[in-house]
């Protein structure tokens, strides 16, 4: 039976095991590391100092993953992908060790960015890797279980991180990583090929690399100084035209960093990395559930916490039960997922900002029921929409589309979150009395507008595909 060859069965045995072993364990280290990490900070901060720089310790990690990115699907020097896998598990270990022994807040942000070089690095591989190493009709199944990886490490990062904390032993939380990462390499060894089936770009698009490293680093430091409103604005604003300069150098191009289509209004490349850049910063607002959840809802910092892992929850469980859907069933997930995170972003729009300091269950219950929801409608759609790109990449360019996936989602969790951060210090959370009430209200009624431009696209995605699937059936 076709599910049957197609099933997880088949995903997890024979000659597919150590290659999922090496994707999962790409994964599973990036994700967990981005867990324990933020778990650790105050015990690090509490013992090198440093609060000042505090919100850098995430800012330099995102970056270097961003440049990681480009740097894949750059490849410089003709580095093939075993070669840049090596790198990144080198880097990614180098820069554990750092953290582990940084004496001061200046050396732990040096380490840090080599992480997050070797995490992007390993997070743009991991596409690439699903294209190089498994067949295409489980692709689905192979992006369904890194959801479930990160779901599982949203879960476990926190507790790990806070056991090391509870013991005194944050150093270990580092040292640890370093043998794993070294394991993974002598692994991916066996597993990831030399060379790709693509030359790689035969020069460098010097401008447009400029652009998305201003684009970046502006977003960056916008999230950063988010308590400067003009600042963060500003910066904000920066990043969004050195990206609309991007788009526009993109388009005629005769070397390009994106695959071509990207920046063309009406190509399924542009829809396909439309929406997906929309479902990722519509989810992007449930950084600042924790926050709200403690100052307007009375729970504690576990608790805040665990209602964010009902994303993640919902993401992992609904992309690996339909990984293998198909046809009208795929159509259904991809018009279907983005009404599900609309139907959320109102949910959480009327249900989070009240003062609720007795903690009742008559608005924490919608909220946890909304973020699930939330979880359901990205992972749904994001588990279809991944390989339909894959799909859609111009003969030549799939190495460059991989590396773009890891990119633009990367970038649309960095503008998320900065303008989520603009929005809610323009409604007086940052203030000498802070309104949360305004802030959550503002945040979650403006990101609605995320959630709804993400529906038309989903609808017309299916009814392309429909089209296309009955011109291809043979008439009768």
């Amino acid at each position: 039976m076709a599910e049957t060859k197609n099933g997880w069965a088949e995903m997890l045995s024979g000659g597919n095991a150590l290659p999922v072993l090496v994707f999962a364990g790409g994964v599973g280290m990036n994700a967990i590391e981005v867990y324990i990490g933020s778990t650790l900070m105050p015990s690090v901060v509490a013992e090198i100092g440093g609060l000042d720089l505090f919100a850098w310790v995430t800012t330099v990690f995102v970056v270097a993953s961003i440049i990681a990115s480009i740097f894949a699907a750059v490849r410089p020097f003709g580095l093939g992908p075993r070669q840049n896998y090596l790198i990144a598990a080198a880097m990614f270990g180098i820069g554990s060790l750092i953290c582990g022994l940084a004496p001061s807040m200046p050396i732990l942000l040096a380490g840090r960015a080599l992480q997050g070089f070797g995490g992007g690095l390993l997070a743009a591989l991991t596409f690439m890797m699903v294209r190089l190493v498994f067949p295409e009709h489980l692709w689905s199944r192979a992006f369904a279980l890194a959801s479930g990886i990160w779901g599982v490490s949203t879960l476990v990062g926190p507790s790990i991180g806070g056991v090391f904390a509870e013991l005194g032993i944050w150093r270990w939380a580092f040292f640890i990583l370093v043998p794993c990462a070294a394991l993974l390499g002598l692994l991916a060894v066996r597993v990831v090929p030399a060379k790709s089936s693509e030359a790689g770009m035969s020069s460098l698009p010097i401008r447009q690399i400029g652009l998305m490293i201003v684009a970046v680093l502006a977003l960056s430091s916008a999230g950063a100084v988010s308590g400067n409103v003009m600042l963060a604005g500003g910066l904000t604003a920066v990043a969004v035209l050195a990206l609309f300069a991007l788009g526009t150098i993109e388009r005629n191009a005769g070397q390009k960093l994106f695959p071509t289509g990207t920046f063309r209004f009406g190509t399924l490349l542009a829809s396909l990395f439309g929406i997906m850049v929309l479902l990722q910063m519509a989810i992007t607002s449930d950084i600042f559930i924790p926050l709200f959840m403690q100052t307007l809802h009375g729970l504690g910092p576990l608790t805040s916490g665990y209602m964010v892992a009902l994303v993640a929850v919902g993401w992992s469980t609904s992309s690996m039960i339909t990984a293998g859907w198909t046809e009208g069933r795929a159509r259904l997930l991809i018009s279907g997922g983005p009404l599900l995170v609309l139907v959320a972003a109102v949910g959480l729009a009327l249900f989070v900002g009240h003062d609720n300091q007795g903690s009742s269950l008559l608005f924490i219950v919608p909220i946890g029921l909304s973020l699930v929801i939330m979880g359901v409608g990205i992972g749904t759609a994001w588990t279809q929409l991944t390989p339909r790109v894959m799909q859609a990449a111009p003969d030549g360019e799939h190495d460059v589309t991989s590396a773009a996936l890891s990119t633009i989602q990367l970038f649309a969790s960095g503008l998320g979150a900065a303008l989520g951060g603009l929005i809610v210090n323009l409604a007086g959370l940052a203030a000498a009395t802070p309104t949360p009430i305004a802030a959550a209200n503002w945040l979650y009624g403006l990101f609605i507008i995320v959630a709804i431009l993400a529906v038309p696209i989903g609808f017309s995605i299916a009814r392309t595909e429909a089209r296309f699937t009955a011109a291809a059936q043979p008439a009768e």
